[in-house]
């Protein structure tokens, strides 16, 4: 910038010079050798403006064509200057924003990989059920020779499909919610014993059919830094899944430990436990195991997603005793 400025100044004075020079002649009477050198650093003059503006143009046709090659999404050129100067200063704006513009453009077309790759899974998922529900209407209840026992077996199953549909379909929509960023979570101090007595409540009733045991040994006094909702739905889902994976008369127990850097909470049971093979995708979207064909696989990966949000991990560990979830809180303020 400094130096287009002294250039430009002093362009200027020396025409202003010249141009001075000139109209005086007649008045003091230079003589002709004077005359003639003051037209010879009038057109050095001229052709140093003429220089000047010349290269100042391709300067702003190269970043014309720059603009062109960023709006055809190409943006390999580099036209970072070294150089001081008001036009390198805007060069090396411009590079910036072009890598700002890059990035939001892959981040873009990453979005939309993922949209497709969820419509995808969506569209396998709800094909299942849909398919069994065609299958039951069309073939089985239009047969007159079923017996009313059979039909309400066969209703009470497409009943449980249509329940399947719409707590898929549900998750989904949270989870878009989240992703999308148009949900965020409302970080405050929870009660542990709060949350637990919360998440407990939808599934007190499904457990006590499979007469399964519950140990409750957490510090009631325990607080955490979360978002009540959307933490009560991830420990829903973790106890859900502890619930139908340990068989009847089995043990659920959820237990808490504090320390100055984090708080520790542990969902165990004593189910059939995950297969090596599985563990270490059991937290992927979509996910099936190989023993657990009837589960979508959406609920452990919304969990995840829910704590790493409040800067907690999720990790599970598993023998053919049982599976131990273990989620880790750690302190906000550290």
């Amino acid at each position: 910038m400094w130096r287009d400025k002294k250039n430009q100044r002093l362009l200027i004075c020396q025409i202003f010079i010249l141009t001075i020079g000139l109209l005086l002649t007649p008045v003091f009477q230079f003589s002709n050798g004077a005359i003639w050198w003051m037209i010879i650093l009038l057109i050095i003059t001229d052709i140093m403006v003429w220089y000047y503006l010349w290269k100042q143009s391709k300067k702003i046709k190269g970043l014309s064509f720059y603009m062109n090659q960023i709006l055809n999404n190409n943006y390999s050129l580099d036209i970072r200057d070294y150089e001081e100067g008001d036009i390198s200063n805007l060069k090396n704006d411009i590079y910036k924003m072009t890598v700002k513009l890059k990035e939001q453009s892959d981040l873009s077309l990453k979005d939309k990989k993922y949209l497709e790759e969820v419509l995808s899974d969506i569209s396998h998922q709800l094909k299942t059920p849909l398919t069994s529900m065609y299958v039951i209407n069309d073939v089985l209840l239009s047969d007159k020779k079923i017996s009313e026992a059979k039909k309400q077996e066969i209703l009470m199953k497409n009943r449980k499909e249509l329940e399947r549909i719409e707590w898929l379909v549900t998750t989904l929509l949270k989870m878009s919610r989240l992703d999308s960023g148009s949900e965020t979570l409302k970080i405050k101090t929870v009660a542990l014993e709060k949350l637990i007595k919360k998440v407990l409540e939808p599934l007190e009733i499904p457990m006590e059919l499979k007469e399964q045991e519950l140990i409750l040994d957490y510090d009631p006094n325990i607080m955490l830094e979360v978002d009540l909702n959307w933490t009560a739905e991830a420990f829903i889902n973790i106890l859900k899944n502890a619930h139908e994976h340990t068989q009847e008369k089995g043990t659920i127990t959820i237990r808490s430990k504090d320390t100055p850097i984090y708080t520790e909470i542990e969902i165990i049971d004593t189910g059939e436990g995950i297969d090596e093979k599985d563990l270490p995708h059991i937290f992927e979207r979509f996910y099936k195991g190989k023993s657990n064909k009837e589960s979508i696989g959406i609920g452990l990966n919304m969990a995840k997603k829910i704590i790493n949000l409040e800067k907690g991990e999720i990790k599970a560990f598993s023998t053919p005793q049982g599976t131990t979830f273990n989620i880790k809180f750690y302190k906000q303020n550290l």
